[in-house]
């Protein structure tokens, strides 16, 4: 009866080991057939993500091993420029995510020693865009990451020309489908009320500066003035 189940047990387990083989067996295969079968569309991904060039508002994240002190979540500033810790400032706009790379390690091998573990995320931030045309010095589109003054968003445009007719500006939001909304802000700049909720603006609305019918230069120039001498007003937003 022993000798009966000793051998029961022994083909048993030769039975459990021949399951175990043929599993991981097809484990294997399925990662195999899983590796040859990529997606047309991750394919696409992945080139896309290779020949990016990063541009302004992008939003960067560089993680260092082991040295935290290099880490850092960054926007792409209008000037195309990242400051990094202890690096300083880095030129990316128009690098693409390899280019940064290189760039990064050469400069991070300035202070440390041996392989450098270096990772970097890259967020396209097209979405978190404020457009603003009409009668301002740079009309483009200025990323606004949450919420932002009016009179920021013209600072960064570099303020409204002598033409500009800010009292009737319109800004387009996107929150509501687009539907304008006339903003007279003489009035806010007259009255100091420049915490208003009614200057804010978000991503996606459209900021459109009208010209003047009769313009009055001296009081335009005023107001460009002190939208471009926007360092007062900060404190608002």
């Amino acid at each position: 009866m022993q000798i009966y189940n000793k051998a029961t047990s022994l083909i048993f387990l030769v039975l459990i080991f021949g399951l175990l083989s043929t599993g991981c067996s097809s484990s294997g295969n399925l990662r195999t057939d899983a590796q040859v079968a990529m997606p047309d569309s991750l394919k696409e991904s992945i080139v896309l993500e290779n020949t990016y060039q990063i541009q302004t508002g992008d939003e960067i994240e560089i993680l260092v091993w082991e040295q935290p002190n290099f880490n850092t979540l960054t926007t792409v500033s209008s000037l195309g420029s990242i400051a990094v810790p202890l690096v300083g400032e880095i030129q990316v706009s128009g690098l693409t995510k390899e280019e940064l790379r290189r760039e990064l390690t050469r400069r991070l091998s300035n202070y440390i020693r041996g392989d450098i573990g270096l990772t970097i995320s890259i967020r396209n931030t097209d979405r978190l865009m404020v457009s603003v045309f009409g009668m301002v010095t740079r009309p483009d589109n200025y990323p606004v990451v949450n919420q932002s003054s009016i009179f920021r968003v013209l600072s960064d445009a570099g303020g409204p020309t002598p033409e500009a007719n800010l009292k009737k500006v319109l800004v387009y939001r996107s929150k509501y489908s687009g539907n304008s909304q006339e903003i007279d802000l003489t009035k806010y700049l007259n009255s100091g009320e420049l915490a208003s909720t009614e200057l804010l603006i978000q991503p996606g609305d459209i900021i459109f500066i009208p010209r003047q019918e009769n313009v009055v230069r001296d009081m335009s120039e005023f107001l460009r003035d002190v939208v471009v001498l926007f360092g007062i007003f900060r404190v608002f937003n």
